[in-house]
């Protein structure tokens, strides 16, 4: 059932956006509408640029206002938990990286899942979010996601068990692009929680906290032979100080991402 662009699946409440991301062309404040929707519960919001197949289709299944540290409150997992954690504006710098691909002309998408209160988005082949990111042909499916204030690196990328992917060039890449100003730490290998961190003198062998090795839409990925790459962003990527906006450092990111995209030809 479609309205006005928007449509009822799975529980949630499908939003094509297609306005502004930015209230002006100079600032990275959300217009009210767009804002509203980051900040709503059980909401699926699009945002596509041109026609498939896309370079990249941009996921963020954890998005959840600031302050929201809990979501999908009323899910249980297999381990008997009830709940997950959210990524706090993860969109923000996610909606960066889709601005910069959009300004060079890149078929893209982007789909965020705001606020899921039944289920785990990426963790469904059934849900609004999953059908969606693979509703379209896209060579790279590239999933925004927060960490912990505590996690020891700055930025973790995985495939998780895609084996389409090379976590460890992107990152590599990645951190010249952020000049290797943060800590960052990438998946040597898909399937395997042994990762390098990146310095610019040189690499040192470490662990993922969070591989992503079970992650359903990456496994998805990778039986549709599409390269898949999860990051992982701690607060000060995401946490702006004023709440309608993005955080100085999650522009840094979001621009950086967008242009190792943009150098990767092969995707």
């Amino acid at each position: 059932m479609k309205n006005n662009g928007d449509s009822i699946i799975k529980n949630m409440q499908t939003k094509i956006y297609t306005g502004q991301i930015w209230e002006q062309s100079t600032s990275l404040i959300y217009p009210s509408e767009l804002l509203g929707l980051l900040e709503s519960k059980d909401t699926l919001v699009i945002l596509k640029n041109g026609e498939p197949p896309f370079r990249v289709v941009i996921g963020v299944p954890h998005q959840a206002a600031i302050g929201e540290s809990v979501i999908a409150e009323n899910w249980t997992n297999q381990h008997g938990r009830k709940g997950r954690d959210s990524d706090e504006n993860a969109a923000s710098f996610a909606l960066v990286t889709f601005s910069k691909l959009c300004e060079q002309s890149i078929p893209c998408k982007i789909v965020i899942a705001t606020h899921a209160t039944d289920h785990d988005p990426n963790k469904d082949t059934n849900s609004a979010y999953c059908e969606e990111v693979f509703s379209e042909e896209t060579n790279l499916l590239f999933e925004c996601h927060g960490a912990g204030d505590k996690r020891k690196q700055d930025i973790e990328i995985s495939a998780g068990a895609n084996t389409f992917s090379n976590a460890l060039d992107f990152g590599r890449r990645l951190a010249s692009q952020l000049n290797y100003h943060y800590s960052l730490s990438a998946q040597i290998e898909a399937s395997s929680k042994n990762a390098k961190s990146i310095c610019r003198e040189n690499e040192a062998d470490t662990t993922l906290t969070l591989p992503a090795l079970e992650t359903t839409s990456l496994i998805q990925a990778g039986k549709r032979k599409v390269a898949a790459l999860h990051l992982e962003a701690k607060p000060c990527f995401r946490i702006p100080e004023n709440d309608h906006s993005v955080s100085g450092e999650g522009l840094v990111l979001g621009n950086a991402i967008a242009e190792v995209i943009l150098s990767k030809v092969d995707l």
